[in-house]
């Protein structure tokens, strides 16, 4: 059985405050997407990098940006 990002597929919408001023933090989408072309092929480097990859492998990684103070991110959407 495949998992799928609820973020990603519309059914629920990041809802994060930034930990640097409190603001709302907008989602940036998949950071597989933003990477480029090659990165769902290089995403297990980056994911051994963050830790244990098999945490990871339930979880779809998007980059968060806070547009108050520019701060930005990777949370971890639990896949579904």
């Amino acid at each position: 059985m495949s998992s799928i990002c609820p973020v990603c597929n519309g059914l629920q919408e990041v809802q994060t405050d930034c930990p640097v001023c409190s603001q709302r933090m907008s989602d940036y989408g998949k950071l597989s997407d933003l990477l480029g072309p090659y990165s769902p092929y290089e995403m297990d480097g980056i994911s051994s990098s963050m830790g244990n990859s098999h945490d990871l492998q339930n979880h779809c990684l998007h980059l968060v940006t806070c547009p108050n103070c520019q701060s930005s991110y990777t949370l971890q959407i639990p896949a579904l």
